[in-house]
């Protein structure tokens, strides 16, 4: 819930529908005001220099004595309070070095999006995509640019595309037919736009009136809403809208509390219906049925499954559906299934087929908009990307086809890529690791988790209780997965459970 406060010619005001010829003014005192938020449960501000907006010259009003001359010592004031996000007629990397130098949080950035788009994605790589939030302003599928006078020439999807190619995370959408009238929000516009940009972060903007507003755009899926007029109009109508927001977090922390925990997954490799495990991805030997050996580990406490056809890619076999469908019979555990899978319309029928998540592998390296594809038609929740990596030099390399051809592709590269396109988790499993019991390779694990913000299960090495510990530690994994030891009897899963929960990880018992 981010208050916004809009500064023309050192007043507050708010326009309707970015119309400078329909002025509300609001006092004098944009300090006073913000104040007055932050007093009733604001966290962070949106400020606008909309003076500057209006004239496309963001230096000049700034080096002006008198009127938003002085709207860089009210970011100074401020940002010592409260977050700032701020922005309005933002030009040049110059204009956004001198925001964050006066303490805004982050940076508000609208024309310069189609203007300098290189400028935003040095901008994203100097400051941090935390730090530069895109600002686009719709009026219908138009977007607009110059403090909402001229036409970009792109339309929304066309612009949210281009804010995502530059690297932005961070989108304020403002719907300009909805700003300033109190008409309520266009859920079903930010709706939308999640379907189709699942990875954004999305800001929305126009029309809030009351907390039905906020909890229907919450709905939709947004992160963050920023209001104006309503709050302008009558600041004591934060703290109820506050309130919703608060609740929608709570209820968010306490439906992922059990996802704090590190889960202990068993590996079931397919090769021609049975269950099998080798050393390398080779030498294989039989460990038995895989509907069996599933409805066994869902009664010893696993917390979930992972089915890998391992032979399905390089044999050019159909995906186990059947496999699927059985195994959902007999347990009642989250599993994941993969092999061969090299569509959305093959990740699709293992869904309906009774599937969780889905794994794909091969194909997505081969054709990276799969993952795109399924996250946007299957939620991003639904998709793990397998990641089979061997050493190379000091880096790793991206395996396909079961390990058989090195695609020279650096490994963390494409951790981060497969992420970014829409993978909710990755599945990465060492080759040069995998059945020795060696341990986990610790350095890959760390070295991807410092580039991803998705969980990351660790595979290929787990030997003794210590490798477990250790791939959580120093390999920072959120899952540990094991196939060997499971299948032949070295430990047990509650084993594995006790041993992370004495090093002080917590476990689901």
């Amino acid at each position: 819930m981010i208050p916004a406060i809009d500064v023309f010619n050192g007043k507050v005001v708010r326009l309707t529908q970015g119309d400078f010829e329909r002025v509300h003014v609001f006092g004098d005192d944009p300090l006073g005001i913000a104040r007055e938020f932050k007093r009733k449960g604001a966290s962070r501000l949106h400020l606008v220099n909309l003076s500057a907006a209006k004239s496309g010259e963001c230096s000049k009003a700034l080096s002006e004595a008198d009127g938003d001359g002085r709207f860089l010592e009210l970011i100074r004031t401020l940002s010592r309070e409260i977050d700032v996000q701020a922005g309005g007629g933002i030009r040049t990397l110059r204009d956004i070095q001198r925001f964050l130098d006066a303490g805004a949080a982050a940076v508000v950035i609208g024309t310069m999006l189609f203007s300098e788009p290189e400028a935003i994605r040095s901008a994203v790589t100097l400051f941090g995509a935390d730090r530069v939030i895109g600002a686009l302003d719709a009026e219908d599928e138009d977007v607009k640019i110059m403090g909402w006078r001229k036409r970009s020439g792109y339309g929304l999807d066309a612009a949210m595309r281009l804010a995502q190619s530059i690297g932005l995370q961070q989108i304020l959408v403002t719907d300009i037919a909805r700003d300033g009238v109190e008409r309520g929000p266009n859920g079903k516009l930010y709706a939308d736009l999640m379907r189709r940009f699942p990875l954004i972060r999305l800001i929305a903007s126009g029309g809030v009136r009351d907390a039905s507003d906020v909890r229907a755009l919450q709905n939709a899926g947004c992160a963050s809403v920023v209001v104006g007029k309503s709050l302008l109009k009558n600041p004591a109508l934060l703290p109820s809208l506050m309130s919703v927001c608060k609740k929608q977090a709570d209820a968010i922390v306490d439906s992922c509390r059990d996802d704090l925990a590190i889960r202990v997954i068993p590996c079931l490799d397919i090769a021609r219906g049975r269950v099998v495990k080798g050393t390398n991805f080779g030498n294989l030997r039989d460990a038995g049925d895989p509907v069996e050996l599933a409805k066994r580990y869902c009664e010893e406490g696993a917390d979930e499954l992972v089915f890998l056809d391992i032979t399905a890619t390089s044999d050019q076999r159909d995906i186990v559906v059947q496999l699927a469908s059985r195994v959902a019979d007999v347990v009642n555990i989250p599993f994941t299934i993969g092999g061969g899978v090299r569509s959305v319309s093959d990740a699709r029928k293992l869904l309906e087929a009774g599937a969780d998540k889905i794994a794909v592998n091969s194909a997505a390296v081969e054709r990276p908009f799969l993952l795109e594809e399924m996250a946007l038609q299957l939620g991003r929740a639904n998709i793990v990307c397998a990641i089979d990596a061997r050493r190379k030099g000091d880096g790793w390399t991206v395996l396909v086809r079961g390990g058989r051809d090195d695609t020279d592709k650096d490994a963390v590269e494409w951790a981060e890529e497969a992420v970014r396109r829409g993978a909710g988790e990755l599945l990465v499993t060492s080759y040069d690791r995998d059945g020795t019991g060696k341990g986990f390779d610790t350095a890959l694990l760390s070295r991807i988790k410092e580039r991803v913000p998705a969980p990351v299960i660790a595979s290929g090495g787990g030997g003794s209780l210590d490798t477990f510990v250790s791939a959580v530690r120093a390999g920072r994994a959120n899952a540990v997965l094991a196939a060997s030891i499971f299948h032949f009897g070295t430990y047990a899963i509650c084993d594995v459970k006790t041993a992370l929960l004495n090093a002080s990880f917590p476990v689901r018992i």
